[in-house]
């Protein structure tokens, strides 16, 4: 029997972005994870509870981070600001082939992407892993937000 021939996406190899947000580029993604909540309902004949067609969709709270530079990420922090409100905001996530072209650039893999639609913030924090007996790690600016909706088109 012939295995299928996958090429998997590495965890490393997406292109994050805010839309909005130009030339701030981030480093982690905690996923999209999506709840359902199901009626539940007993047939009288058994002990078995069992769940009913319909109910409600519900997506957990997304978290996205990155190494903070001080010089580089006042845009990054006028946009918080300026969001603070509630005022939604759209995200994409895009896989990229880590290989080098003619120009020395990553190129997309393939044409579609996630896209995150109606984020609004939630919480953030900037500098985080701040310790002043360790030089080995960066400091991170870091953002949670809740989502409306999630599409990979």
């Amino acid at each position: 029997m012939r295995l299928q021939d996958i090429n998997p996406q590495s965890n490393s190899d997406y292109h994050i972005t805010i839309e909005g947000l130009n030339n701030i580029y981030w480093t982690q993604f905690s996923g999209i994870k999506v709840n359902y909540s199901r009626p539940k309902y007993n047939d009288g004949l058994s002990n078995v509870m069992r769940s009913a067609d319909g109910g409600t969709k519900e997506y957990e709270v997304v978290t996205i981070s990155k190494p903070y530079d001080p010089e580089k990420d006042q845009p990054a922090l006028d946009f918080i600001k300026q969001r603070e409100d509630g005022s939604p905001f759209n995200m994409r996530l895009r896989p990229v082939r880590r290989v080098t072209n003619a120009q020395g650039t990553n190129t997309f893999r393939g044409n579609k992407a996630w896209d995150l639609f109606g984020c609004r913030i939630s919480s953030w924090s900037c500098p985080g892993n701040v310790d002043t007996s360790d030089g080995s790690q960066t400091s991170t600016l870091e953002i949670q937000f809740t989502i409306d909706s999630a599409e990979f088109k």
